[in-house]
């Protein structure tokens, strides 16, 4: 299963981000999941909950944007979503198209609160 090898290769990158903003608790690690990335969503999602706590918290949550393929036809330019990977235009008809989203693994934002520990509270 891949998604065991992309999963910690996000949560290597996570602590990379956390090591270079001084530390923290990680509570949220969002991610943007394209329908051509070959990730399978619940696989991913398994994968992460049983990996993230060895890493970080049991805490920590995943949100996985799922991202619909839109393309472009080099054609006449008009962008569409793909739907039953049908890759024409649905304008003009042609079959070359450029795919401009939703072919990638990406990680959008992670959630890092700190310990200010002067007073102990999280920010």
């Amino acid at each position: 299963m891949h998604e065991r090898s992309l999963v910690q290769n996000l949560l290597k990158q996570v602590r990379q981000i956390v090591e270079a903003q001084g530390g923290g608790r990680v509570s949220e690690i969002c991610v943007q999941a394209g329908d051509l990335s070959g990730v399978e969503p619940l696989l991913f999602a398994a994968a992460f909950e049983e990996m993230v706590v060895d890493v970080f918290s049991v805490e920590c949550r995943l949100k996985l944007d799922l991202v619909p393929v839109t393309a472009v036809c080099t054609h006449c330019q008009h962008e569409f979503e793909v739907l039953d990977f049908q890759f024409h235009c649905p304008e003009c008809g042609s079959g070359t198209v450029d795919v401009i989203q939703g072919d990638d693994l990406q990680l959008i934002s992670v959630t890092l609160e700190t310990i200010d520990s002067r007073e102990g509270v999280s920010s």
